[in-house]
């Protein structure tokens, strides 16, 4: 019970912050509009293929999701307050607590990517949207225990996002890889169930083995 309420409590810190704040909301909808609509107007979208569908959808959320949640532990060192934290809290939940809220956060910014390439596009229509949901939020949770990690690494550094992106990006990669071959697979009608439900059971694979490693190695970061 006392994980569940610490973990709790650093959520809903975090979403207080935020909803006061607005830097990550403002930022990650103005990128995801920005790119979104110059995609849609440099090129024939009505021609475009499932895989540059895929392709373009995931680097889109995954450069709005770098963008923010490399701020995941800013608010703790720019108001000083990162030491009381560690003081007062154990690792543990507080990586659970921070991971619950950028999931949620990512999860947003996909459904909402999504959103706007199925307004823009004729074409964005997946053959099964309940099976696109289950790779949107294994996409986001693979994206945010990954980058939960990181962002304690390089909170008290001088340059955080430069060394956020390096130490994410190659990380990510297997993930983006598994993201679009599972999107791809939706968008294509003549694909087969079999390949989307070994692709999800990667997907549940990989965000598995990333948040077991987070939990492990987080407690070593917080306490160091």
């Amino acid at each position: 019970m006392d994980l569940i309420h610490s973990t709790l409590a650093i959520f809903l810190k975090d979403l207080q912050l935020e909803l006061r704040s607005r830097y990550a909301i403002n930022t990650v909808l103005s990128f995801v509009a920005a790119s979104t609509m110059v995609i849609f107007f440099s090129l024939d979208t009505l021609n475009l293929t499932a895989d540059l569908y895929s392709g373009l959808l995931w680097v889109i959320i995954l450069f709005a999701a770098l963008a923010s949640l490399a701020r995941s532990f800013v608010m703790e060192t720019d108001q000083q307050t990162f030491d009381l934290l560690r003081l007062n809290t154990p690792g543990i939940p507080v990586y659970c607590g921070k991971l619950l809220f950028n999931f949620l956060f990512t999860l947003l910014v996909s459904l909402l990517t999504v959103l706007l390439f199925a307004v823009l596009t004729a074409q964005f229509s997946p053959a099964d949207s309940l099976q696109l949901l289950f790779v949107l939020i294994l996409g986001s949770l693979g994206f945010s225990s990954v980058s939960t990690l990181m962002a304690s690494l390089v909170s008290r550094a001088n340059q955080k996002g430069a060394i956020f992106s390096v130490l994410c990006l190659p990380l990510l990669l297997p993930l983006i890889v598994l993201l679009s071959d599972a999107t791809r697979t939706l968008l294509t009608p003549t694909a087969g169930s079999v390949n989307i439900l070994e692709q999800l059971m990667a997907l549940v694979g990989y965000c598995g083995v990333t948040i077991t490693l987070s939990v492990l190695l987080f407690e070593y970061v917080w306490n160091d």
